[in-house]
């Protein structure tokens, strides 16, 4: 309650509710840029506090103001709330919901993500005093154990990502896309030889003979038969009968696995 206290506006209520019914009625553009410049310093504030490596503070600030429009356009001054205590958790909302649904690539559960956001903003607020947070010093500013905050950074740690065009090591150095193993399709051709091999294996020494000649070396049938010194159509029934066997194989094999 201390945050909404403190940007209350300063000319009163009276004038505050002038300016809605302005915008309100007419859209009253003039009316938008004066109240939008009254309530810049909280945008500032809750953009200093979310802001992060995954969201710079120009992006916190515009997500802040959004969330400012859009409780201007939902706020009805006829509830007997006023304008800041409605505002305050419609901003802070806009800002959460953007990072769960676009910067969390790993949902943490809500509990922690809560105390996430006010370990950090009290850890920067303790770098700013010129002090170098630790455990302790954490769990005692923000009223909770030290189980609880060291859960926490262990969660930001592990839940965090990097973009492939960040540098590993110092400025300047390999983009960490290098370190990524690529396809390489001589992974393929390895497969594809293990499975010729065991299928080849179980054929009659002339048949499989032919089959390598065909498979591995790519030969047509007519350099077969000059290889083996025989008719062209002699090698062609080879591979037809070497093709059968196959098949009765792999069909014996595959009724096998269905009877287990």
């Amino acid at each position: 309650m201390s945050d909404k206290r403190t940007w209350r506006m300063q000319d009163g209520d009276e004038s505050e509710a002038v300016l809605l019914e302005r915008i309100r009625n007419g859209g009253d553009t003039k009316a938008k840029e004066r109240f939008f410049a009254r309530y810049e310093d909280l945008l500032h504030r809750f953009a200093h506090k979310y802001s992060s490596d995954r969201l710079p503070y120009e992006d916190a600030f515009q997500l802040a103001a959004l969330g400012l429009m859009k409780a201007l356009h939902r706020f009805d001054p006829r509830r007997g709330v006023s304008f800041i205590t409605f505002a305050y958790p419609t901003i802070e909302g806009e800002l959460k919901k953007h990072y769960r649904d676009h910067l969390e690539l790993i949902r943490l559960p809500r509990p922690l993500r809560d105390l996430r956001q006010r370990v950090v903003a009290a850890w920067r607020d303790m770098e700013q005093d010129g002090k170098e947070p630790d455990v302790a010093m954490l769990a005692e500013r923000l009223g909770t154990g030290e189980e609880e905050i060291i859960e926490v950074l262990a969660a930001q740690r592990n839940s965090s990502v990097f973009s492939l065009d960040a540098s590993h090591g110092e400025e300047g150095g390999e983009a960490l896309e290098s370190f990524v193993g690529t396809y390489d399709a001589a992974y393929d051709e390895v497969e594809k030889n293990i499975l010729i091999d065991d299928a080849l294996a179980g054929l009659p020494p002339r048949h499989r003979k032919v089959m390598e000649l065909r498979l591995r070396r790519g030969m047509t049938q007519t350099r077969i038969a000059r290889e083996l010194k025989v008719s062209q159509m002699h090698v062609s029934r080879i591979i037809r009968e070497a093709v059968e066997l196959l098949r009765r194989s792999c069909h014996q094999e595959a009724a096998s696995r269905e009877a287990g």
